[in-house]
């Protein structure tokens, strides 16, 4: 009898993409089943980052197509592809440091509350979301506490558990645990 193939979550077909002088991505075929781990390993320059960053709109595409549930995508930035469900953790942070916790894991998408015709930050479901966000990943931050509070490792866990409150389909993690403590790694 044979065995029925599972439907891919992610298919990234034949991906190009060149940058002056150099091929970066040649033809680079990337199919991932719902609910498998995947890792890209290869040396530097390899081309792991720079096909990450294609399928999160980052950078454009030469040539390829790119398919989620089996349908194909246009995918032009990161508002794209977190529109269609695609969330990605950078290696290099990019926190605002003055900003809280919780204003960090909303930036560009606060919650907000109507007085009138007036619309306002809703701070209060803002903090509850992001405890409930942290708390689900077992972590426990003061979320009206400035970024600047917590050490590099916390910042990159707040950064996890915000492509997590994304209800993405696809988790992308470029080299996640590099600001990490072995104990966050373990988490």
């Amino acid at each position: 009898m044979e065995e029925e193939m599972a439907e891919y979550k992610l298919e990234m077909k034949n991906i190009s993409k060149s940058f002056p002088g150099v091929k970066a991505l040649d033809q680079v075929q990337l199919s991932v089943r719902p609910g498998t781990v995947h890792a890209l390993m290869g040396e530097n320059g390899a081309g792991k980052s720079t096909l990450m960053k294609c399928l999160f709109g980052i950078y454009k595409m030469d040539q390829g197509e790119i398919y989620l549930d089996g349908n194909k995508v246009e995918i032009n930035n990161p508002d794209d592809a977190m529109l269609h469900g695609v969330a990605m953790v950078h290696q290099e942070l990019q926190p605002v440091l003055a900003r809280s916790v919780s204003e960090n894991m909303y930036l560009g998408r606060f919650p907000v509350k109507k007085l009138g015709p007036i619309q306002m930050i809703d701070h209060k479901k803002m903090n509850q979301d992001t405890e409930k966000w942290l708390s689900e990943l077992g972590l426990s931050y003061n979320v009206k506490a400035p970024l600047s509070s917590l050490s590099i490792g916390q910042m990159q866990m707040v950064e996890i558990a915000k492509a997590v409150s994304h209800d993405a389909k696809v988790i992308i993690f470029d080299e996640p645990t590099s600001s990490l403590s072995d104990k966050e790694v373990e988490f």
